[in-house]
């Protein structure tokens, strides 16, 4: 079993709740899982203890990572982001 968790996506996306680019992440991102199965978190950087995260995205949202590091801000281009998070499984398994 913990080799299998091993391989498990985690995506985070910091968002806040006024950000229509985020909006459109999600639905892309929704898109892509069903070709890459992976579990998300989201971070709302304009909450209280996120300050490290407004500090560091607050003109970028929304940024995300995969498995703690920077996958992509902006825009999710579907394509792109299965692909991406192909060679990120791959490189864990």
């Amino acid at each position: 079993m913990a080799g299998r968790g091993a391989s498990r996506l985690m995506l985070t996306m910091f968002t806040h709740n006024r950000c229509q680019l985020c909006v459109d992440a999600k639905e892309a991102l929704h898109n892509v899982r069903k070709q890459v199965p992976f579990e998300i978190t989201e971070v709302d950087i304009k909450k209280p203890g996120n300050e490290k995260w407004f500090d560091e995205y607050k003109y970028d949202v929304p940024v995300i990572h995969a498995n703690d590091e920077f996958l992509l801000w902006h825009r999710v281009n579907i394509d792109d982001t299965v692909q991406k998070l192909l060679a990120i499984q791959k490189s864990v398994k």
